[in-house]
């Protein structure tokens, strides 16, 4: 039986010919892997000139018809293998996949290394990969090279560039009277930290500039901030995306990515920042911004946040003494750096004897998700909210859209500092100062938690 060559065997080939000539085009250095291919087929390498750099990054070519689904003018969506997946993002170094279409005689990329999918509402990390046809293999892309590993710094015409394209990327949060608007320009600036060497992101932070937008418009407010998935999650991405594409920070996308889709919750990061990210914080107090500076104070305490007690009657018009015997308390501390909550839950086991149900630590969807079934068929009249912390913060936000309330809050309390803000004041002063000597030091007063006496009068045991 006389030998047969593959059928896919020319598409496959004239894929590897297409990249190492575009490569070649714009003065990038592609040599191919011959041996044991097992999801790599070569790498490129950055030039400056003619000076090769020795940043190299890893390359899988796909070519043929068969790999793109979806396609249209904007974009295509690739499928990948599970287990091609999980070997690309091992790698030791950053992997491109290119994409070859017959039809357009074209090649595409994606950084599958960095790679955040759109949110769909997947509970897991998708092998689906959107690749946009704008990402050719052209000058752009050994752009995209040179910035991802910061051999050149951007000048102010391409830093007025970025910050326009930040502050392009905005949320409308709220509602009414409320609403508030914020960019990825304000996020960036609300979450520098470290002498501004490093930038933080939690869900706080959001929250944070809200606060500050709040404080800022001078009048009563009401808290109208809780966050749906599908309106929070794009934004969040796409700013992420910016920190990643134009190299301002050094973040972990796999991380991001864990969040996002395995926890379910906003990614939490400290992420350092590359020579760009620092020069646009220079660029930015240069152009007079104000806020351009060392936003945050770090802790791991955890720190009060709200009280829940459930009453099995309450008489309205008995006011404070209307209450009935309560029937579940929850006592809610909060580490917003590092977004998780310690809830204690008590139970009264008859006669006023209270029992500790629960005590555990949860992500802020795990948290709500508990509370909306542990009061699902309680009538709100019999729920009393205490508050220990600052309004404008994520469960207290949620609080007040569960509870219906519409009332305002004074100014002057939107204006206080929240307890993570007072905690995270010491314990960076602490830091700062323990080296250099003998000191005294008071830590600020928190709020007890959980409350003992109730407010019809038990005594929590």
């Amino acid at each position: 039986m006389r030998k047969k060559r593959s059928s896919s065997a020319p598409t496959e080939r004239a894929g590897l010919l297409a990249v190492e000539s575009r490569c070649n085009s714009h003065n990038l250095i592609w040599r191919d892997l011959f041996q044991e291919d097992v999801g790599v087929d070569g790498t490129i390498e950055v030039c400056l000139g003619d000076f090769p750099t020795g940043k190299i990054v890893g390359a899988q070519v796909k070519s043929g018809m068969s790999y793109i689904n979806a396609d249209s003018p904007e974009k295509f969506v690739f499928y990948a293998k599970e287990a091609d997946l999980d070997y690309w993002l091992e790698l030791s170094i950053h992997l491109f996949l290119f994409v070859y279409h017959p039809e357009d005689d074209e090649v595409y990329w994606s950084h599958i290394t960095n790679y955040l999918p759109d949110d769909d509402g997947q509970a897991s990390r998708t092998t689906k990969i959107t690749i946009l046809k704008e990402h050719k293999v052209d000058e752009k892309f050994k752009a995209y090279l040179i910035t991802l590993f910061t051999l050149e710094i951007y000048d102010a015409d391409r830093m007025a560039d970025l910050s326009q394209e930040m502050a392009a990327c905005y949320i409308t949060v709220g509602h009414g009277d409320a609403a508030i608007t914020i960019s990825a320009l304000d996020l960036f600036v609300q979450g520098l930290w470290g002498l501004c060497s490093k930038v933080q992101y939690h869900a706080s932070i959001l929250l944070q500039r809200i606060r500050k937008e709040v404080v800022a418009q001078g009048r009563d407010a009401k808290i109208a901030y809780t966050f749906a998935r599908a309106d929070l999650y794009p934004f969040i991405i796409k700013y992420v995306r910016l920190l990643s594409d134009h190299g301002l920070a050094t973040i972990d996308i796999d991380d991001v990515n864990d969040s996002l889709y395995r926890k379910m919750e906003q990614p939490t990061f400290i992420a350092p920042l590359t020579t760009n990210g620092r020069a646009l914080v220079k660029y930015l107090r240069a152009g007079g911004n104000a806020d351009a500076h060392d936003n945050q104070f770090f802790t791991l305490s955890l720190t009060p946040s709200a009280q829940i007690e459930v009453y099995q009657s309450f008489d309205a018009t008995k006011g404070i003494k209307g209450f009935g015997e309560f029937s579940d308390v929850f006592a809610i501390r909060f580490n917003q750096h590092l977004d998780y909550y310690e809830v204690q839950h008590f139970g009264n086991e008859g006669g006023g004897v209270a029992k500790e149900r629960a005590s555990q630590i949860m992500y802020f969807n795990e948290l709500i998700d508990y509370l909306s079934r542990a009061m699902k068929h309680v009538p709100k009249s019999c729920v009393l909210l205490r508050y220990l912390d600052h309004p404008c913060t994520p469960l207290i936000s949620w609080l007040q859209e569960w509870y219906e309330d519409e009332q305002l809050f004074h100014i002057d309390d939107l204006a206080t500092k929240t307890n993570a803000d007072q905690i995270g004041y010491h314990d960076e002063i602490v830091s700062i100062m323990s080296g250099i000597g003998v000191m005294t030091v008071q830590e600020p007063p928190m709020p007890e938690l959980p409350i003992r006496i109730l407010m019809n009068g038990q005594v929590l045991l």
